[in-house]
């Protein structure tokens, strides 16, 4: 019965946000593709600005401590934020993925890192100065707006997560964190076999790790996985969980791979 219960609530709340996504634009436009968005001449002035970076699966980018000089965009790969405890236990954070930027707010304020950047897979970035980005902004007002835009929908976005973890079940907390990773991590690399009837969450993550970002205890969050895969709404390929469910899935909120701008 309670096995029911957690499948009937994890595609309760599946269905409910992807019939709401145009309502519930604040997590998407966080996530919003900077790069593709920046006119022709934006863009180039932001490509003479960077520099590009190749990282190695592991590699890091930053780390806590350094000096927050650069904002970054993410041009293929997947780049991680996480947290290292004085143990070394690492506590995922959220993940960045193509078109995404991201460094804003720490290289704003000068202050030092508080987290690490780690590539995912193998990994491309835009480096820019921080002095060289204010400097585009202030020389291109619609990229201003569209950066302080992605800004203010995280902020939103957080706010909405925090009462999410107020109010929700575990259940309802899981299938919206993986529907969220599902529909803007399609430009990495790494999902393979897909059905028509699914999404599938394009990054490795640990029970752990889903449970540090909902706010729940692993055994929690790995009885609820075994469950919804014994009950066919989850299964995993690759190390990679897959959302069975519609075919309308694919035609949902999927967010087009960024195209090889750069």
């Amino acid at each position: 019965m309670r096995e029911e219960i957690q499948l009937n609530t994890f595609i309760e709340v599946i269905n409910e946000d992807l019939s709401d996504l145009d309502k519930r634009s604040d997590w998407s436009n966080a996530h919003a593709h900077f790069l593709s968005s920046l006119s022709t001449e934006e863009r180039t002035d932001f490509l003479a600005r960077s520099r590009r970076i190749t990282l190695g699966t592991n590699d890091q980018l930053f780390r806590a401590g350094d000096r927050s000089d650069n904002v970054y965009v993410v041009t293929s790969g997947c780049i991680r934020l996480l947290q290292v405890s004085e143990t070394g236990k690492e506590s995922i954070l959220w993940f960045n993925f193509p078109g995404e930027v991201f460094g804003i707010a720490e290289s704003w304020s000068g202050n030092q890192r508080q987290t690490y950047a780690v590539a995912d897979q193998t990994t491309e970035v835009l480096s820019i100065d921080r002095i060289a980005f204010v400097d585009f902004l202030g020389t291109h007002p619609e990229a201003a707006l569209k950066a302080i835009g992605i800004l203010s929908a995280r902020f939103r976005s957080l706010g909405q997560s925090l009462v999410g973890l107020a109010s929700d079940n575990v259940e309802k907390r899981i299938g919206r964190l993986l529907l969220r990773f599902a529909l803007i991590s399609s430009g990495a690399q790494g999902c393979d076999h897909i059905l028509p009837n699914e999404l599938c969450v394009n990054v490795r993550l640990r029970h752990q790790d889903i449970a540090n970002m909902i706010g729940a205890s692993r055994p929690t969050v790995s009885t609820t996985l075994a469950n919804l895969k014994k009950n066919g709404s989850l299964r995993t390929v690759n190390h990679h969980l897959h959302i069975m469910g519609s075919s309308d899935y694919q035609k949902r909120g999927l967010k087009t791979p960024i195209s090889p701008l750069v």
